[in-house]
């Protein structure tokens, strides 16, 4: 009977004993990785080695050929890769009643060489019938981030992992990583190879936090090979004017997934581009999506960016759905015809921000649906926006949809370090009370409306929208909401703020603003 180690033991122990794995094997050329005859105990390969165990690193350098993974269960300690390295599944793996395992109890490292080719992990089942399911697991993932054996060479190449498991004879391939993953980054000056990441799995589960980053002036790509769902802890890209990008392969039809787990006080910040299709595609020859998902406690900024380009043709065409947690967009650099993706809230908050919380950041849909959950604007504060009249804003193009019982929607105006914002500092701008209000920000804009209250006019196309919203995160004051419709754009959802003398009063202003609202109607019937 197979004895199968769950993975999360597997993780736990690798770390602690990372520093224990007795040693390097090198594979030599071609052959089955469970064979003595496929190792060697140095890099020349001149003296006969053994299989690497769970405490040995697993060195592929210099190889031409295939390593044939034929047990059901593999275990190493550290797997380091280079140009040519081929992992592949055989035929014996076929029509078993468990998935085949290859699990690296610490690293998989795709490493930088002067030899430029690709490193797979595939499948060779040649004419063999049957499926197959594959899992590799890993302590955490590395490509590019790292020279071989931190070696000088003349020259640098990109390099390139890429999960193959496309064949319709591999009914499930998953790749888990215990901790991070790392794509590009290697510390080294002068370096400029690309990075690439090519996911050919049905599903990628990344404890951690997902890091990218560039190499010099180098390119930085983590692909969906086939229609997959990637699930990360979150998603990490810090410096602007790069080249980093996540997307669909060029042309494919699939629709891939990226679900966002981030633990609560895990607050990730992404700049660079997530597109269905490449970033500098036709609209015309997009084929798939890519679909986002937040879906954990924790908080994920999403900043798109692509070297010093300001009309980023990476199309956003699938839905964009916000179940916990908070997420933060701003997608003004994407050209405006490739800006099309839905909003859909069913919890959680979203709001739009630029990477520098000084700098205005808007977040751009074609439409927006809200079932739940509510928006945040973390920036009043820094944007002084009580004084200027602006700050961050989402844009629907088209339709915002509101569904009959998602409730009152929440407007949380709470910094981004959690201090609420306190109007007491702003009494020499702000109104005195609510029906004296003149000074409004503009916060959320819509083509047309859906299920909101327009019943309660205040004016000429300006209604009353406390109904529909109310403010979290507002100290010494009240903030009043309205939406004002313009003929040529749509309608504007504005904010304005007003004080309360005495924290006993704030119920009666409210009062007296529902009569003041009710006697302006009656005036102007």
């Amino acid at each position: 009977m197979k004895k199968i180690i769950p993975y999360s033991l597997a993780a736990a122990f690798a770390f602690s004993a990372f520093s224990a794995y007795s040693g390097n094997m090198y594979f030599k050329n071609q052959g089955r990785f469970s064979e003595d005859t496929s190792w060697a105990l140095d890099e020349s390969k001149t003296q006969n080695g053994t299989v690497p165990t769970y405490e040995d690193t697993a060195v592929f350098y210099n190889v031409g050929g295939v390593s044939w993974i034929t047990n059901i269960d593999t275990y190493v300690g550290n797997l380091i890769l280079t140009k040519g390295a081929n992992l592949s599944f055989g035929n014996q793996v076929l029509n078993q009643s468990v998935p085949a395992n290859f699990t690296v109890n610490g690293a998989i490292k795709a490493q930088i060489t002067d030899q430029r080719g690709e490193m797979v992990f595939g499948e060779s089942f040649g004419d063999y019938e049957g499926t197959a399911a594959v899992e590799i697991n890993a302590g955490s993932l590395e490509v590019g981030c790292e020279v071989y054996d931190n070696r000088t060479f003349s020259s640098y190449v990109p390099a390139s992992l890429a999960f193959k498991f496309q064949s319709e004879q591999v009914t499930n391939a998953t790749l888990n990583v215990g901790g991070d993953v790392k794509v590009g980054g290697v510390s080294v000056d002068g370096i400029n190879a690309a990075a690439t990441l090519s996911l050919g799995l049905d599903n990628v589960n990344v404890a951690g936090v997902m890091h990218m980053a560039s190499n010099g002036s180098g390119y930085t790509f983590v692909s969906f090979a086939k229609e997959c769902v990637l699930e990360v802890g979150g998603l990490s890209s810090l410096v602007d004017n790069k080249d980093v990008t996540i997307a669909n392969g060029a042309g494919k039809a699939y629709n891939s997934s990226i679900v966002f787990k981030n633990a609560a006080g895990t607050d990730c910040q992404y700049i660079g581009v997530i597109a269905d299709d490449g970033n500098n595609r036709n609209l015309e020859d997009v084929k798939g999506v890519v679909n986002i998902t937040m879906d954990g406690d924790g908080t994920q900024r999403l900043y798109s960016s692509l070297k010093d380009n300001m009309e980023i043709k990476g199309s956003q065409l699938g839905t964009y759905t916000v179940k916990r947690g908070r997420l933060f967009m701003d997608n003004s650099r994407i050209a405006s015809t490739h800006r099309l993706a839905a909003l859909v809230m069913e919890g959680g908050e979203f709001g739009a921000a630029h990477y520098n919380s000084t700098s205005i950041g808007t977040a751009y849909f074609k439409s927006g649906e809200i079932r739940g959950g509510g928006f945040a604007f973390e920036n009043f504060e820094s944007h002084n926006a009580l004084e200027l009249l602006m700050t961050d804003k989402i844009v629907f193009s088209e339709t915002l949809a509101k569904s009959a019982d998602s409730g009152k929607i929440g407007i949380n105006f709470t910094s981004k370090d959690g201090a609420a914002l306190d109007l007491a500092n702003y009494d020499y701008v702000i109104a005195e009370d609510a029906e004296s209000i003149e000074n409004w920000i503009e916060i959320i804009t819509a083509g047309d409306l859906s299920g909101f209250d327009l019943e309660s006019k205040l004016g000429e196309n300006v209604y009353d929208a406390n109904g529909d919203f109310y403010a979290i995160g507002v100290e010494n004051g009240v903030a009043i909401f309205r939406w004002v419709e313009s003929l040529d754009n749509g309608y504007s959802l504005q904010v304005g703020f007003a004080q309360v003398p005495e924290p006993a009063a704030v119920a009666a202003i409210f009062g007296m603003l529902a009569l003041g609202f009710a006697a302006l109607r009656r005036r102007r019937r």
